[in-house]
C-alpha cells in the first residue's frame, strides 16, 4: 500500500468520512457554485416566495454546465429575477424584500418580475 492509499494518510475518503471537531461548522459542503444559484438560494428564503418561475415561455434562467437556474438571470446589466409569491402577503412587501435580500449578493439593478400568486399548501389530516 502506497502512502496516499493508505489509511489515515490523506487519502480522499479519510476525509470524507472523518467527523469534524466538536463546534467546528462543516466546510466540506459544497455551497452554491455560481452567482446565479446564490441568487436562487437567497431568494427561496425569503418569507413570501412559493417558487421561482421561468417567465412567460419558460425560457428564463441562467444555463449552467449540467443544469439550468430557473427563474434568475445574472450579467453585467445587473440581475433579474421571476417569482410566484404567496397571496397570503403583499406583494409589493415581498417584492421588495427579495430586492433588499438580492442587493447584497448579485450586481445591481436588481429588477423582482412577480409572475403569479399562489396559495400556500396547507396539509390536510385524512
Amino acid at each position: 500500500m502506497s502512502d496516499l492509499t493508505a489509511p489515515g494518510r490523506g487519502h480522499p475518503v479519510d476525509e470524507q468520512v472523518r467527523p469534524p471537531a466538536p463546534g467546528r461548522v462543516l466546510a466540506d459542503v459544497p455551497g452554491p457554485g455560481s452567482p446565479a444559484e446564490v441568487v436562487a438560494a437567497v431568494v427561496l428564503a425569503v418569507p413570501g416566495v412559493v417558487r421561482l418561475h421561468g417567465g412567460p415561455f419558460g425560457g428564463l434562467g441562467t444555463y449552467l454546465p449540467g443544469r439550468r437556474v430557473t427563474g434568475v438571470r445574472v450579467d453585467d446589466g445587473g440581475t433579474e429575477v421571476h417569482v410566484v409569491v404567496t397571496a397570503t402577503q403583499p406583494v409589493a412587501a415581498t417584492a421588495a424584500r427579495i430586492q433588499r435580500a438580492v442587493s447584497a449578493v448579485a450586481p445591481m439593478p436588481v429588477r423582482v418580475h412577480v409572475e403569479d400568486l399562489d396559495e400556500p399548501v396547507v396539509p390536510t389530516e385524512e
